[in-house]
């Protein structure tokens, strides 16, 4: 028997705003992509999510440090 892929989504709630965040971690992955890192040298991925702010915070390896909007 196959097993069913479940599509998972987490949705994040702020005043009159909403944002998908169930793909933060895809998007900070990214963001080290383009900085012309390579995905191998990934170690560790920290996300602090501000929606007072509408951003999420993250620090990758323990050092480099960066932001995504959320809305």
């Amino acid at each position: 028997m196959a097993a069913v892929k479940v599509k998972e989504q987490v949705l994040l709630q702020y005043a009159d705003k909403s944002a998908d965040i169930s793909d933060l971690n895809t998007k900070v992955r990214q963001a080290w992509k383009d900085a012309g890192n390579k995905v191998g040298d990934l170690k560790t991925i920290e996300v602090y999510v501000k929606p007072e702010e509408g951003m999420a915070y993250y620090v990758i390896n323990g050092e480099t440090e960066g932001r995504i909007e959320l809305f």
